[in-house]
């Protein structure tokens, strides 16, 4: 007993010393990743007029301001550094950064860095997770007063918020696909593309999803791309269903193994803990004005805490980052 009492003991403390090892260090490489990730982004050719602001420095400045979680007139300064630094090669006017955060073009660049990010971490990852959570844009505001209906008139709120559906990695918490939509926005329609997304390029073996996502359609996706959703049922679920053989396997595997069902799909748990170290670190609240800077906000969220992901696991896993080739194997979702 006193044997195992010390080798767990010595177990924690290892583990404790790389985490901390990570902790110290993030600031440094959070900037060296970010700077190898934002080289992915080829100069532009420049024929008439004033050169612009090259797009892996915009892209650069506007992560660097959403890890710092500063205005864009504060990060002036860092943005200097970053420069004296070699990381970028302008420093950008705020209104510059402003504008270039609310391009509706940017959205679909990050939403592709953003799984060129999770990528590396593709070996350590088979069991995945979606959920939902909103970010508001007035401070005074909080989401879950928003979600549970405990405001005076929530119905007038929910414009004031954005929500961001994700897919994760359960074991690094590493968010793997992405869509912002409107607050009053269902979660089952965003299953497909989130879990089409994922599966182009990871090795998905299970999907863990709360009832909102049990549907149809979702079942016949799971089984069409071959991996084992664990979506609990309803009370008035039928037992059978025609369209969609997966439902009638997964209904009979929920009630007669239910306790290894609940062990897969309480992994769902860690897109919980996913948005709390996003809303703890980055904060819960945006500042951009209009429906896309703030969804393109929720985006650059998502792609620093990818950042932070692959830092931890560098010290935890003693993973290999390849940017160039994540981005050669990158398999882009098309919409049907």
């Amino acid at each position: 007993m006193d044997d195992q009492t010390n080798i767990n003991q010595f177990a924690s403390e290892f583990t404790w010393a790389k985490y901390n090892r990570a902790k110290c260090s993030e600031k440094r490489m959070f900037y060296v990743l970010l700077d190898e990730l934002c080289s992915l982004i080829k100069p532009q050719p420049h024929i008439t007029g004033r050169p612009p602001i090259p797009l892996k420095d915009l892209l650069f400045c506007a992560c660097l301001k959403v890890y710092s979680n500063f205005s864009a007139r504060k990060i002036s300064s860092d943005m200097k550094h970053a420069q004296e630094a070699g990381y970028i090669q302008k420093v950008p006017h705020f209104n510059s950064l402003l504008v270039f955060m609310n391009d509706h073009v940017v959205e679909q660049l990050l939403k592709k860095f953003i799984t060129i990010s999770a990528m590396p971490l593709k070996e350590l990852e088979t069991d995945f997770a979606v959920d939902s959570s909103g970010f508001g844009c007035y401070q005074y505001e909080r989401w879950m007063k928003i979600r549970f209906g405990q405001h005076e008139n929530p119905e007038k709120l929910w414009r004031n918020y954005v929500k961001a559906h994700v897919s994760i990695g359960t074991k690094t918490n590493v968010i793997t696909s992405v869509e912002v939509t409107e607050g009053f926005s269902g979660d089952s329609p965003e299953f497909p593309r989130l879990v089409q997304q994922t599966v182009a390029n990871f090795n998905v073996k299970r999907y863990s999803a709360d009832k909102a996502y049990l549907s149809t359609k979702n079942l016949q996706i799971a089984q069409a791309l071959d991996f084992l959703p664990f979506i609990p049922f309803k009370i008035n679920s039928a037992h059978s269903n025609k369209n969609a053989p997966l439902w009638n396997h997964m209904y009979k595997y929920f009630n007669e193994n239910r306790a290894e069902f609940d062990r897969f799909y309480h992994r769902r748990s860690n897109v919980e803990s996913t948005f709390a170290m996003i809303k703890t670190r980055l904060g819960e609240f945006l500042r951009c004005r209009n429906i896309q800077g703030q969804k393109n906000e929720v985006l650059l969220k998502c792609l620093v805490h990818n950042i932070c992901c692959l830092v931890q696991e560098i010290f935890e896993s003693g993973i290999k980052i390849d940017f160039d080739f994540c981005d050669k194997n990158y398999v882009a979702h098309k919409e049907n």
